[in-house]
């Protein structure tokens, strides 16, 4: 799954902020993943901040659809998509023990490894981030 192919996913899982999510991209003339992805998921008006609902742990249907869809762009993304959900996602994510270790309950064994063996130790900005538990 490309950039693109990624965007259309977003719209679709999220119909509540598909508008939002298309006037960013034409505000910034392309899509901008690194800036529109974590606009959406942590600062929309139309949607709830999934760091909020992963550190009440509350209104776990929402949270099992954004997770649903992080997990696809660790699945089914590519280089790119992969890239996004690193650096800027995960980044954000992790800044928060609580949220952090919420998020790990709600994603897949294969997910948590990738996490832990691949994106903290090849990201310089995930250098401080503890590992999640495995299930």
């Amino acid at each position: 799954m490309n950039l693109t192919e990624c965007f259309a996913l977003w719209k679709n899982a999220f119909p509540e902020s598909a508008q939002q999510a298309e006037e960013e991209r034409e505000f910034y003339g392309e899509i901008l993943g690194h800036v529109i992805f974590p606009e959406l998921l942590f600062y929309s008006e139309n949607t709830p901040d999934l760091r909020n609902l992963l550190k009440t742990n509350q209104q776990k249907d929402w949270i099992r659809r954004y997770c649903d869809f992080l997990e696809k762009m660790y699945t089914d993304g590519d280089e790119d998509v992969q890239n996004i959900l690193v650096v800027s996602i995960l980044e954000i994510l992790s800044d928060d023990e609580t949220v952090w270790k919420n998020f790990g309950k709600y994603i897949s064994k294969e997910f948590i490894r990738f996490i832990n063996t691949d994106a903290i130790p090849n990201d310089a900005l995930l250098w401080h981030v503890k590992p999640l538990p495995y299930k």
